[in-house]
């Protein structure tokens, strides 16, 4: 968690809290399960739908969120709703866009590797599979794509699903990082099964049947070890 404070043209001075998503109180008072979700005090200013559109249309206020007018616009609009609420003006809040319940199994869908070859969850099972949603522009995305090597083939099936980013840019980073495992395109189709996933990167644990047990979203730091240890519990 990590605290600043804040400072606005009044001389007004006030703290902003930015929170882990799995930890963070306000985030499950809003029904929050992605991100980003931007809060000025206790009201939602910014949606997840607003930055992502999880292979669907993009609709949201801030997409797409790779333009650098987005962006600022999105800067100029926090700035403003931060200089309200400092000046002491009521922020108004935002309603979270209802999504579907969150995938429990793998789905069954076909899979293609880079190399073409066809694969399925179904076939995966019989031991612990972790789905890694990555890009070639997210660099801890590309940390963690390394950071698979150390983990244990016979404990673990990786399964690393590249989203947003072109082929010979995969090619590339595949041949320098060598991960583990099926890498694959994220097609529509699977990134709708999996509920999106919001942003990358995206990690996603299912047990030896297939059964999902738990969901990481984002790169805080202790990510790996956090993976390790939901691992630990599957053995």
């Amino acid at each position: 968690m990590l605290a600043q404070e804040v400072v606005n043209r009044y001389g007004n001075r006030a703290t902003y809290v930015v929170e882990d998503l799995g930890a963070s109180p306000i985030a499950q008072r809003f029904g929050v399960d992605k991100y980003p979700a931007i809060f000025v005090d206790q009201s939602l200013v910014a949606r997840p739908e607003d930055f992502y559109a999880w292979g669907g249309p993009e609709t949201g206020k801030y997409l797409p969120w790779k333009e650098l007018p987005n962006r600022r616009r999105f800067q100029a609009d926090l700035q403003k709703l931060i200089d309200l609420r400092l000046a002491g003006g009521d922020v108004p809040s935002l309603q979270v866009t209802q999504r579907s319940a969150a995938v429990r199994s793998l789905p069954e869908l076909p899979l293609t590797d880079l190399s073409g070859r066809k694969v399925t969850f179904a076939q995966l099972r019989g031991k612990p599979v972790l789905v890694e949603f990555w890009a070639t522009w997210c660099p801890p995305c590309l940390e963690t794509m390394s950071w698979l090597k150390h983990l244990d083939s016979s404990q673990v099936t990786v399964v690393a699903v590249a989203v947003e980013s072109p082929r010979d840019q995969i090619d590339a980073i595949v041949a320098r990082t060598q991960p583990p495992g099926h890498i694959v395109l994220g097609t529509p189709e699977i990134r709708a099964a999996f509920d999106g996933p919001p942003a990358v990167p995206t990690l996603v644990l299912a047990d030896a049947t297939g059964k999902i047990v738990h969901t990481f979203y984002g790169a805080p730091k202790s990510l790996h070890a956090d993976i390790e240890r939901e691992l630990a519990k599957l053995r």
